[in-house]
């Protein structure tokens, strides 16, 4: 019992000062909170596994309270844990009996006999076991999802998420799957990251860039591994609500500072406050969903909203020495913590090792014997588990129980008015959901339309300066296509941002493409397209479409690979079937494992018999004159 009374402590301990830390230091950035909160869960997670590796440090205190079975342990060696009247019959009479018979009488049902300890450790384990099953259901969910989960290949979205990941500096793959089992977008995984988006998510190709750009900073932050450490530290210390509290901050954090990074990649607050609230109706339940998503909870919108459009936050990311130096100081503070092992003082605590497991002696008043008790949770929680199933089945295989029905008729009837109300409140907290999502729009739209400056023509004018467009551009660009002849300031803008030059833009006309207007050049610059590998595509075969070429520069097909193809005899002229091709690595040796497919030719027409030509005609007759003769 001691054990588990100074593992609640130290959680408390931990927890209590990490929120205490979060609250003196709430004028910092989100990132840097954000590292304090899961320092603090990382240092609950190493008390629960710290005595594994951890030697221990004894240190005596006044008893906490005297088990309820520890006389027991001092008593005789015949004792049962599970039969307290064992002993007496162990006891032999000075002098013998007359034996006399007797009607034999059958014996009644063992009585269950638990110690305090073993009814505490069944009392946590079994929340703690139920929660850690939940997590991996979850995980389990995420592994149906990508497996039913469809590749998307829209030209859009493919780069949005080159334009963003070029933004963050991620250069890891990530995969970019659709499905219309979710109401909103999410995103986990580590080394192959998985971004999945819902079918409403993909016809709003306006917000690709918003949501893309929140879901990459998510990934790249490795946030899905730190939503599974807040999940394993509430589950092992669920009767804290400190911790509860703990991971619910963290969790509200990772979410700002992904916002941060949003706003960051030059993505405009009141339009990113306007997709918060649009997406907050289709959140998803998270319980068994283990991982990130855009739809903020009723409960953190209005928060979240208020931040995006404070332009007095500060959002700057976490320093490194800073989180050096917080790490450092978990690690000194929480490894003698839990090394700490806090023994009642008068009794005998030698350190043993059952079974690999750290365990301290507790000793009884009368004889010394000894009940070794695990101080890991691990360990705890698998010993409360199998007292409870053991327990669970004493009492229910020997007795035979009777359901009266007149009981069972009133544990249905309760049961289904209990269904009954619970569908009640789901009705109104789901009307009540959407009346406070409508508030909260009305409220964004009303903050935007403050913070929106009206730019008129001298101030583009000074913004075109600024990036570096003057008169020679502007001419240059319009004598490039007819689409460019009338383009807007922002138009220009936008080319110019991303480094549309003249050059580049007569050059990729002349490759084909002499009405290129301002979005196609914008897209193909984005994604790295040159002219040279427009010609190069097309040499291939395939029809000069720009978006087909920038959906393939996109995703990385290079020109080889589309040469190669033609080369191995197959013409394949879709670009969204080089595109999946190319996701699963399919390579022109692979497609000489069938043979080319080869139409049937026609048979030959048998040759009709020539018709007889027409006899000529007799040569005409000459007549003799009889004077000649």
């Amino acid at each position: 019992m001691q054990v588990l009374i100074a593992i609640a402590l130290k959680s408390l301990l931990v927890a209590g000062v990490t929120l205490g830390l979060l609250e003196l230091m709430k004028r910092r950035s989100a990132a840097e909170r954000s590292w304090i909160a899961h320092i603090g869960l990382v240092a609950l997670v190493l008390l629960a596994f710290a005595p594994l590796v951890l030697p221990s440090w004894n240190v005596e205190t006044p008893a906490l309270f005297t088990p309820a079975d520890q006389p027991a342990l001092g008593s005789a060696p015949g004792a049962s844990p599970l039969h307290p009247g064992a002993a007496a019959e162990t006891v032999a009479p000075a002098t013998a009996l007359p034996v006399r018979s007797a009607p034999v009488v059958e014996p009644a049902a063992p009585a269950i006999s638990l110690s305090a300890f073993e009814v505490a450790t069944a009392l946590y384990a079994v929340p703690a076991a139920l929660l850690l099953l939940v997590t991996f259901l979850a995980l389990m969910r995420l592994v149906a999802l990508r497996a039913r989960a469809d590749v998307l290949v829209d030209g859009h979205w493919l780069s949005a998420l080159a334009r963003a990941q070029r933004r963050m500096g991620f250069k890891h793959g990530t995969a970019l799957l659709t499905s219309d089992e979710l109401a909103s977008p999410i995103s986990w995984g580590l080394m192959r990251p998985v971004i999945l988006l819902n079918s409403r998510a993909v016809e709003a190709s306006g917000e690709a860039e918003a949501i893309i750009a929140h879901e990459l900073a998510h990934v790249a932050r490795l946030d899905w591994i730190k939503l599974l450490l807040a999940r394993v530290a509430t589950a092992l210390f669920w009767f804290n609500p400190f911790v509860w509290m703990l991971a619910r901050e963290a969790h509200q954090l990772r979410e700002e500072a992904a916002d941060d990074a949003v706003l960051g990649a030059d993505i405009a607050d009141t339009d990113y406050a306007q997709l918060l609230v649009g997406v907050a109706r289709h959140d998803c339940p998270s319980l068994l969903l283990g991982a990130h998503g855009v739809a903020p909870s009723k409960s953190s919108l209005a928060r979240r909203v208020a931040r995006v459009l404070d332009t007095a936050s500060v959002r700057s990311p976490a320093a490194r020495p800073f989180a050096l130096g917080v790490f450092v100081g978990a690690v000194l503070v929480a490894a003698p913590l839990a090394a700490l092992t806090l023994t009642p003082a008068g009794t005998v605590t030698p350190e043993k090792s059952i079974v690999g497991k750290k365990t301290v002696a507790l000793a009884g008043p009368a004889n010394g014997s000894e009940v070794a008790a695990p101080t890991d949770l691990p360990h705890i929680i698998a010993d409360g588990v199998s007292t409870s199933v053991a327990t669970a089945v004493a009492a229910v295989a020997p007795a035979r129980v009777e359901i009266d029905d007149q009981h069972r008729r009133e544990a249905v009837a309760e049961a289904v008015a209990d269904a009954r109300q619970a569908r009640a409140d789901a009705k109104q907290a789901r009307a009540d959901a959407i009346a406070d999502a409508r508030d909260a729009a009305a409220e964004a739209r009303a903050a935007a339309r403050s913070h929106r400056l009206d730019k008129d023509h001298l101030d583009w004018v000074i913004q075109m300066k600024a990036i570096g467009i003057d008169a020679n551009y502007v001419n240059a660009m319009r004598a490039v296509s007819p689409e460019l002849r009338a383009l807007e300031p922002a138009e220009f803008v936008s080319m110019k941002s991303v480094g549309v030059t003249p050059e580049y833009a007569r050059a990729l006309a002349a490759a084909g493409f002499p009405r290129i207007d301002a979005e196609e050049l914008t897209q193909a610059r984005s994604v790295g397209l040159s002219p040279d590998y427009a010609r190069q595509l097309a040499a291939a075969g395939l029809p000069p479409d720009l978006d087909d070429y920038i959906q393939l520069r996109a995703v990385g097909v290079p020109a080889r690979y589309v040469i190669s193809i033609r080369k191995s005899g197959h013409q394949v002229r879709d670009p969204d079937k080089i595109v999946e091709m190319w996701a699963v690595g399919v390579q022109p040796g692979d497609l000489k494992i069938l043979p080319v497919p080869v139409a049937p030719r026609a048979p030959k027409a048998s040759k009709a018999p020539r018709a007889p030509s027409p006899p000529k005609p007799p040569p005409p007759a000459v007549e003799v004159d009889p004077d000649d003769g």
